[in-house]
């Protein structure tokens, strides 16, 4: 079902007062000079030819309708006649977030001490996966990415495509970025190379093993949390493992580094999160989303609209145009001589 509406209905009062001048001049029936007295001092060479009593200055009732016409038309499209139709959900606000992802890539996280269905499951394999579905639900306005290296770089900056970001991480593997990561390297250029007026977060993940840096990993994390920031740290990894499934892990065990970590995110204003299984990897992106989700709203919705304002406007111009074509020497009278 569709309905009518002005958006702009107040110019509709100009419609009387064109009346009321038209029907003056037709009680009159003269030129536009008798209407302006005054005005003929100010423009003698528009409204001087109206007192020659020529035939072509007559009243014409005729060509005075079709003005008004026009003027009403004018004030119609002035109006603005729109049809609204359907009704169309709008989409809820994103959340006021801008988010960095800062993904370890030394050799380590090439061990299998996942398991999924009795399956062991490489490190970088989870953290792919599930950050992968984090970017798919995000729902903050930008999302950044940085590879922890020696050393680190900077990859995608803050991007409002997510696909890019999620293909991005899909070419994420052990050692693209060398075998060993420098942490507080990595912190520092995330400091240096995200700017942003919203909330600011970065989630790091990695499994602390075989770090490198001249500074502590600590006070990179100061620096970025005095820039605004928030340090999610999400470890990588159990503390320990069990004697037959270090066969399967498929490389000399390096445990996370619980205590490192935790003092970098406390530094970091943040929270350190240890990801001991899949669902516990699942369940600390899903917290973080949830610490910076803003308040639903109810669901609202929108009218489709169709604007009618140039049909109006067009009849207006055309008859306006032929009211000023039509009093030209070849319409309505013979040249002179």
């Amino acid at each position: 079902m569709s309905n009518w509406t002005l958006l702009t209905p107040y110019w509709l009062c100009l419609m009387p007062v064109a009346l009321a001048f038209f029907y003056r001049r037709y009680r009159l029936q003269s030129g536009w000079a008798r209407l302006w007295p005054n005005a003929r001092l100010r423009f003698p060479l528009v409204l001087d030819r109206d007192t020659t009593p020529t035939k072509a200055h007559h009243y014409q009732p005729m060509r005075e309708l079709i003005l008004l016409c026009a003027f009403i038309l004018f004030c119609i499209a002035l109006a603005q006649p729109v049809q609204t139709g359907q009704r169309v959900e709008r989409p809820q606000n994103s959340d006021p977030i801008d988010a960095v992802l800062l993904v370890d890539t030394n050799i380590t996280m090439v061990l299998r001490d996942y398991f999924n269905e009795g399956k062991a499951v490489q490190r970088m394999a989870i953290t792919r996966e599930l950050l992968s579905g984090f970017v798919r639900e995000f729902n903050g306005q930008r999302l950044g990415l940085s590879i922890m290296g020696n050393p680190p770089y900077h990859w995608l900056p803050y991007t409002r495509d997510f696909m890019a970001v999620d293909d991005a991480i899909q070419r994420i593997t052990p050692t693209l970025g060398g075998r060993l990561s420098d942490l507080s390297a990595s912190l520092k250029l995330v400091s240096q190379r995200y700017t942003s007026d919203l909330n600011k977060i970065v989630i790091m993940v990695t499994d602390s093993s075989l770090q490198l840096g001249a500074e502590p990993p600590e006070l990179a994390a100061e620096l970025l949390a005095s820039k605004g920031f928030t340090l999610y740290v999400i470890a990588i990894g159990s503390t320990s493992i069990e004697p037959e499934q270090i066969e399967q892990a498929g490389f000399v065990y390096e445990p996370v580094d619980l205590k490192l970590l935790s003092e970098v995110a406390a530094k970091g204003s943040g929270t350190l999160f240890h990801a001991q299984s899949i669902d516990t990897f699942k369940a600390a992106l899903t917290t973080i989303a949830q610490r910076h989700a803003t308040a639903e709203t109810p669901p609202d919705s929108l009218h489709l609209v169709t604007v009618w304002y140039p049909l109006p406007l067009v009849m207006a111009m055309v008859l306006a145009l032929w009211t000023v074509v039509s009093e030209r020497p070849l319409f309505n009278r013979r040249r002179r001589t």
